[in-house]
């Protein structure tokens, strides 16, 4: 595996990201662009999928489905 570190310089891209638990789907095909230097609020009511999504980018968990990217470099790549 590639060890790189997360760069607060560049973007974070989701492209058709999809989690599933079993047979229900709690994401699907999510497409998100945070560009550089923006913050965003993830609001939704419960159950919505909020945590979810932020396992999804803390690495946590893995995707059913797409690309999770910071920059051009797969966040699955990038650790501590």
């Amino acid at each position: 595996m590639t060890t790189a570190r997360l760069n607060p310089g560049i973007p974070l891209l989701l492209n058709g990201v999809s989690k599933r638990y079993g047979s229900k789907t709690i994401l699907n095909e999510l497409d998100l662009h945070i560009p550089t230097g923006q913050f965003v609020a993830v609001v939704g009511r419960s159950g919505g999928g909020k945590s979810t999504l932020l396992r999804l980018l803390a690495g946590l968990e893995k995707p059913n489905a797409g690309q999770l990217l910071a920059g051009s470099t797969p966040l699955a790549q990038i650790q501590e």
